[in-house]
């Protein structure tokens, strides 16, 4: 027993004093939707929208961001052709899509009009697209912008639909350009560069079984912490009062991590609202370590944004 714990002990200490380089949290995966719900907007599915909605997505895909096109991840889920959203639908579709896992939603408006002068007959296009960005996970607001046009040229004399539709889309694709920039500039001040992690010594609270040695854990706290801050729940099933204890003191000593709060709590359950710039990957690694460091047989489950730790009860 003393051997197993010290050949846990040591391979868990050499596990959080090695950079993870190759698991430092990348650029989020960012979906730009629109939101069509008001009969006023641009309908999905008409040629501004669509020229809209590209100029956005490669915009942000040039500033090094990893963009996706709606049709292609949730086609098989969902109906491509429906239109008039509500942004109740937009995050329930960004939430189903798991591969790849959304981390933001870029959602935007189309407000098109033409207005006449009272002084003369010219007639001039009017457009008008604001635009926010969540955290697909906690829905938290990141940054909004809108842009608009002060003066657009006037359409020519006897402009039909199809010279309607190209004026307007031009003057569209621009401001989505314009709004694209702002949106990423907002993102960019959210994501914090990547940092060394600072020293953190962590002493876990003692088991309830006196067998069992406490392990206590210090070392460089796991490598880079750069990133956009995600929030997961994390709920511990059967696990004892002590267990419980010990595990939030290995929850807070873990790389990158931002905050902790618990959500509920009773004898044997336990729900904690976690925060870190790490991503899931090193996240569900570092719990399943922490079983093994604690001794305690359980399961790690994760979906969406929820880790599941089940103890495996024995005699």
């Amino acid at each position: 027993m003393l051997l197993r714990s010290l050949a846990l002990l040591t391979a868990a200490c050499i596990s959080f004093a090695i950079p993870h380089v190759a698991q430092a949290q990348s650029r989020p995966n960012i979906l730009v939707m629109g939101e069509d719900a008001d009969e006023d907007t641009v309908p999905r599915g008409n040629r501004i929208f669509r020229r809209v909605i590209q100029e956005l997505s490669e915009t942000m895909n040039t500033r090094g961001y990893n963009v996706y096109d709606e049709t292609a991840v949730a086609s098989s889920f969902t109906q491509p052709g429906r239109v008039r959203r509500r942004d109740a639908e937009l995050f329930d579709v960004a939430r189903a899509v798991q591969n790849p896992p959304i981390d933001v939603v870029v959602v935007f408006q189309i407000y098109a009009s033409a207005a006449k002068s009272t002084q003369s007959d010219i007639v001039r296009p009017q457009v008008r697209i604001p635009g926010r960005v969540l955290n697909v996970r906690t829905g938290q607001n990141i940054g909004s912008f809108e842009v608009s046009g002060l003066q657009l040229p006037p359409l020519p004399q006897g402009c039909d639909r199809e010279c309607l539709l190209e004026r307007v889309g031009d003057e569209a694709k621009n401001l989505a350009g314009d709004l694209a920039v702002a949106l990423t500039q907002k993102l960019d001040g959210f994501i914090a560069p990547a940092r060394a992690g600072d020293l953190v010594i962590a002493t876990p609270a003692p088991m309830a079984d006196a067998q069992t040695p406490s392990p206590t854990v210090s070392g460089v706290n796991g490598g880079t912490c750069g990133g956009m801050p995600t929030a997961y729940v994390v709920r511990f099933n059967g696990f004892s009062t002590q267990e419980i204890k010990a595990a939030e003191e290995y929850l807070r000593s873990f790389a990158c991590f931002e905050s902790q709060r618990p959500v509920r709590s009773s004898a044997n359950q336990a729900e904690y609202w976690y925060e870190t710039r790490a991503e899931s990957g090193r996240l569900n690694r570092n719990l399943r370590l922490m079983l093994e460091m604690m001794n305690v047989g359980g399961q790690v489950t994760f979906t969406g944004n929820v880790f599941v730790l089940s103890r495996v009860a024995t005699r």
